[in-house]
């Protein structure tokens, strides 16, 4: 690979990295100790799940609004720096709701920030024939931010919350000076002025498909994201270090998530592979129902965080490839609706678990939501057209320029 390869797909995982894997999932990794240290209640420690997905939501938005010229960048920076922060102003007891409320929000939209504008930077100064192998091991930092934060579990009992805090806090001051480097190297390759995208994109039904399937893994997504602790603890009363081997093995399944999408889709085309992936993620959701397996349990964990980050790379990769000039907003339109039905999804489940709806149930409920986006998603691509379109090859003249 060439200098500028690397240097590339070291920008795209730090941001996700940090962006998503740190920003997002260490509160989840850190909730219980950090429930039991500074005394939150239960509800207010799932408020402040709520307000990040808030966050993530607002920042959706507000990137797709921004201009995808150079301003990019600076945009990027400032993201990676306020998450940094808020991961260090959560690390103290003692402040009114309102501050981690706050911060919680702040880490959202960094979040939501650095998943559509890195991209964005990327797509504009890499070579095309570079893109997938750059958006592979890029995206691979989700997992690997998830990873970094579960890895921290079996030590909680020697550690404080604060520490623990505090460590992440250190590797994100190290992830933003380093992306914020490379970044100012990059900066020049970028376009002063917006490019010129047509007003009437080429839609068809394929992009509405995919849009529609990845909102369906973004509901689907919600249990094992906010309740699967809950589960484990309440439902099946394991033991702290059981718990703590299922997050494990979730960081483990989210490292491998790219990587997975990635050699399926060099060997079937990204259509197939995004098939393959989204079946056996309805599977992995439904396999947490039959409890009365360890085994089964244990590769729900793996599953589900391989999954998703799968999903997301090249459901990014896909549009990217489909749309080229136009991917900064499509990739913003299915981030803001992934943020939007993570949100809504997120009180729905809270709602239902209020009303007395079991894990199982919600479990079922997320998993046939999924399984009737992946239906339309065999419907609208058909068998007939993967055999012709294999692997999606980029209209040069769509694409980002290249430099």
């Amino acid at each position: 690979m060439s200098s500028n390869t690397i240097k590339l797909s070291l920008l795209l995982c730090l941001s996700m990295c940090l962006g998503i894997g740190i920003l997002r999932f260490s509160y989840t990794a850190l909730l219980p100790g950090t429930r039991e240290a500074f005394g939150w209640s239960t509800d207010f420690a799932s408020l402040l799940g709520s307000a990040n997905l808030l966050g993530y939501l607002i920042g959706a938005f507000t990137a797709m609004r921004l201009p995808q010229d150079r301003s990019m960048s600076t945009y990027i920076q400032i993201s990676a720096f306020a998450g940094m922060f808020s991961l260090m102003c959560c690390a103290f007891s003692g402040f009114s709701e309102a501050w981690y409320i706050a911060w919680r929000i702040i880490s959202g939209i960094s979040g939501g920030l650095m998943m559509i504008l890195s991209p964005s930077v990327v797509a504009q100064c890499c070579e095309l024939q570079d893109r997938l192998k750059i958006n592979f091991i890029g995206f691979s930092g989700i997992g690997v931010g998830v990873l970094v934060a579960t890895l921290f579990l079996p030590y909680l009992d020697q550690i404080s919350v604060q520490t623990a805090w505090l460590i992440l806090w250190g590797f994100a001051l190290l992830m933003s000076t380093v992306l914020s480097l490379l970044l100012q190297q990059f900066k020049p390759y970028l376009s002063l002025q917006a490019p010129a995208v047509t007003a009437h994109l080429p839609l068809n039904s394929i992009f509405y498909s995919l849009l529609t399937v990845y909102a369906c893994s973004a509901f689907a997504y919600i249990p094992h994201s906010l309740f699967w602790i809950d589960y484990l603890s309440q439902q099946l009363g394991l033991s702290l270090f059981w718990i703590n081997f299922n997050w494990i093995l979730y960081g483990l399944g989210s490292a491998l998530g790219a990587l997975s999408a990635y050699a399926l889709a060099r060997k079937w085309g990204n259509f197939a592979a995004l098939k393959i992936l989204y079946s056996l993620y309805i599977m992995a959701i439904f396999i947490a129902t039959l409890d009365a397996y360890p085994l089964l349990t244990f590769s729900s964990s793996f599953f589900t965080g391989m999954l998703n980050p799968a999903v997301v790379f090249l459901t990014s990769y896909t549009i990217l490839q489909l749309y080229g000039l136009a991917y900064k907003k499509l990739w913003s339109i299915a981030t803001l609706c992934f943020a939007a039905v993570q949100l809504i999804g997120g009180l729905s489940f809270s709602a239902l678990q209020y009303l007395g709806l079991s894990y199982h149930q919600q479990f079922i409920l997320a998993a046939f939501v999924l399984l009737l986006g992946t239906m339309q998603l065999f419907w609208y691509t058909g068998f007939s057209r993967l055999k012709t379109n294999k692997h999606i090859q980029p209209d040069s003249t769509q694409g980002e320029g290249t430099k």
